[in-house]
């Protein structure tokens, strides 16, 4: 089984759901029934809750999607969602901190970028999925050789990770350019 986590409220200004149910529908029609989608996080808007379902009845695939209802803080998340895969949407560039988080927390992050008008040096990378078919292309992989994924993905999430937080050399580096010098020296050690 495969478990896709989505944390995010369902609310009006989330637009970009229907992409993930018409991934299972083409995962499901390449025979991969084996992923399931769980979104975390709480219904705002029963309008964009019900668009959600009423297409993945249409699809055909209700029984792969699932929802809290509400909101969980990712420490409270039982061990079988923590060990799934956590799908956070980006702008572009813009990872936003709840995708740094996720990693930060362990969790296996896939970043899928809502929109298509802006690409990245990321690009071609791994776990930044920059098109539906690159995300589908991803989850198809997963199902074919999930130990493999897990480390590739893993791995992928620690370099960006890297890239957009500070190690403690460039925290004291950083500091002493911004603090005046004599607050420098209590507060670099």
């Amino acid at each position: 089984m495969i478990n896709l986590n989505v944390i995010s409220r369902i609310a009006e200004d989330k637009n970009y759901f229907p992409d993930l149910v018409k991934i299972l529908h083409v995962l499901k029609n390449k025979g991969i029934t084996d992923v399931q989608i769980l979104f975390i996080g709480t219904v705002y808007s029963p309008k964009v809750y019900q668009n959600i379902m009423d297409m993945a009845s249409r699809l055909n695939v209700s029984s792969n999607i699932a929802f809290t209802e509400k909101s969980i803080p990712m420490s409270e998340l039982s061990d079988e969602i923590k060990n799934g895969y956590f799908i956070n949407f980006t702008i572009g560039e813009f990872t936003g901190f709840s995708g740094l988080e996720s990693i930060k927390n362990g969790f296996k992050t896939i970043f899928y970028n809502i929109d298509k008008s802006l690409k990245n040096k990321c690009d071609n990378v791994i776990a930044y999925c920059h098109t539906l078919d690159k995300l589908t292309d991803l989850i198809i992989n997963i199902s074919q050789n999930q130990a493999l994924m897990n480390e590739e993905v893993t791995a992928c999430n620690q370099e960006m990770l890297n890239r957009f937080i500070l190690n403690s050399v460039m925290k004291r580096e950083l500091l002493a350019m911004m603090l005046p010098k004599s607050n420098r020296s209590d507060k670099l050690v």
